[in-house]
């Protein structure tokens, strides 16, 4: 039996020591000088002088936040013009009007202000903590109460704002025009090159403006249809004859994550003539017949692609997929197929040769002649693999494809499986003669009702980093072959969890469904 040793942690350097000496220390000892004098004159056992931090109060601050001890009282000391960062993942109610004016007044050279989450902090404080840096290039206001007011101040303040994550917030398309300069002051942050806007009150109309104004823009996340919008900002070029002027877009999506949104014409795809940059792309299978030369240039960069398919349409995976993989596959990593009813994986491994990532989701069934044959080298780089097969899917062709696929992946790390059933011990028996998983990390079997715990225990046995399996509705593996599995791992000293649902799902306090951990 193969034995680990315990994790062990490093013994903490002399400034991470002495920063804690000092953050731990109550608020009368910080009126004393040896905060500011006595610290950076730490001697190291050379007796030459040792600098504790290039930056002492940038240090400090970041030490009381880490370990979760900042409190107001302390920024009297730490908030100094030679801060750079400021990010309150660990101390995000301590925000109040006070501390942020407090900040903006000491702190006029900050260049990263990190609010995510801080939803209890006044919308002042959110103004004093967003409009006061000049220099500031990356700001995350996610899930605050900033506003259109709040982006009109941004506006004139922060000249040099490069990101902005603001998802969740108050703003809609008055406050990104006012963000891109598009109101009367005609100020803005024009060198924005990444915008996350998720959930917010913005509109197609107000997207296609900060797309046209952000001449910068390459990220840009939302939930609405970015392809739509790009389909109407290329019709422009085209009704007033204008050349086309390309963008820096790396991400389009011809789907939306809103319920009552419609699918786009497939013509709309010669909007990509528009993003040369483009690495990242979600469309329909049907828009793949209008895939011309031009469009296929435009995607040479392409390197993460998902494809759904219509619920009307079937058959298309081997006809349409796979032609379109034939053009663009060289530099694909990472690839989504929705609904499609003849999964070719063989055929991806041939088109996609440095391929690491692959999910299948909603899968109809897999293709029966599959067209290719495996080489020697696919999939040798795969990283993860996700497979969601919908009921009643034939297993045979699963099995087939499935079989070559993990007999050929020796630096697999996740495997997600949902309502594989040819996932029997004798298949991964079989498998295991050729593949014996040992980068494998997660495991998640749901409806797969062929495997039992001997499967489970032999990739315990074989992989070094095996640290999770969720198991839900899988008939072999019974409440006490999880209790067995759980008492093996901690005789190994893994960080290892089973997960198993029994009946109805758990509560919690929120109301939302917990699968009840062993």
């Amino acid at each position: 039996m193969q034995c680990r040793m315990p994790l062990l942690k490093s013994p903490p350097t002399l400034q991470t020591s002495c920063l804690e000496v000092v953050c731990r220390q109550p608020q009368e000892e910080w009126n004393r000088p040896h905060i500011t004098t006595w610290l950076p004159k730490i001697t190291s056992n050379t007796g030459q002088p040792y600098n504790i931090s290039a930056n002492l109060y940038q240090a400090l601050f970041d030490h009381l936040v880490q370990s979760e001890r900042l409190q107001p009282w302390h920024l009297e000391y730490v908030a100094h013009e030679s801060l750079k960062n400021l990010r309150f993942e660990n101390c995000k109610n301590i925000l109040d009007n006070d501390t942020a004016l407090l900040i903006s007044m000491r702190c006029p050279n900050l260049q990263d202000v990190f609010l995510n989450s801080c939803t209890q902090m006044p919308l002042l404080a959110v103004s004093f903590l967003t409009c006061s840096f000049p220099q500031l290039r990356i700001l995350d206001i996610t899930s605050t109460k900033a506003d259109d007011q709040a982006m009109a101040m941004m506006a004139n303040e922060c000249p040099e704002l490069q990101k902005l994550d603001m998802s969740s917030t108050n703003v809609t398309d008055i406050g990104l025009f006012e963000l891109c300069g598009l109101r009367e002051s005609g100020k803005g942050c024009k060198k924005i090159n990444r915008l996350m806007i998720h959930n917010i009150q913005v509109t197609l109309f107000g997207l296609s403006y900060v797309i046209k104004a952000l001449k910068q823009l390459v990220q840009l996340g939302t939930d609405l249809n970015t392809g739509l919008v790009l389909y109407g900002i290329y019709h422009d070029y085209l009704l007033y004859d204008l050349p086309l002027s390309p963008l820096k877009l790396d991400n389009v999506s011809f789907s939306s994550q809103l319920l009552d949104s419609l699918p786009v014409p497939a013509s709309y795809i010669q909007a990509l003539k528009l993003c040369p940059n483009l690495t990242i792309l979600t469309l329909r299978s049907a828009m793949l017949e209008n895939v011309d030369e031009e469009i296929v240039q435009s995607l040479s960069l392409l390197g993460h692609l998902e494809v759904e398919e219509e619920e009307y349409r079937q058959l298309t995976f081997q006809t349409e997929v796979v032609p379109f993989l034939s053009k663009v596959g060289a530099k694909l990593q990472t690839l989504t197929f929705t609904g499609f009813s003849d999964v070719d994986l063989l055929a991806v491994s041939v088109h996609c040769p440095n391929v690491i990532d692959i999910t299948l989701e909603n899968v109809q069934g897999f293709a029966e002649q599959p067209a290719q044959q495996l080489k020697d080298s696919a999939f040798e780089d795969l990283d993860s693999l996700i497979i969601m097969i919908n009921d009643e899917v034939p297993q045979e062709p699963v099995k087939y494809q499935l079989e070559r696929v993990l007999k050929n992946s020796p630096k697999l790390t996740l495997l997600h499986l949902w309502g594989v059933d040819c996932f029997t011990d004798d298949f991964m028996t079989n498998i295991m003669k050729y593949n014996k998983f040992e980068s494998l990390r997660s495991l998640r079997l749901i409806e797969c009702h062929g495997v039992s715990r001997k499967t489970i225990e032999a990739l315990m046995d074989t992989a070094d980093y095996f640290c999770e399996v969720i198991v839900d509705t899988c008939d072999k593996l019974k409440k006490s072959d999880l209790e067995d599995i759980k008492k093996l791992a901690a005789t190994k000293n893994l960080s290892f969890s089973v997960i198993q649902s029994w009946g109805r799902p758990m509560e919690t306090n929120n109301g939302e469904a917990q699968w009840a951990a062993m």
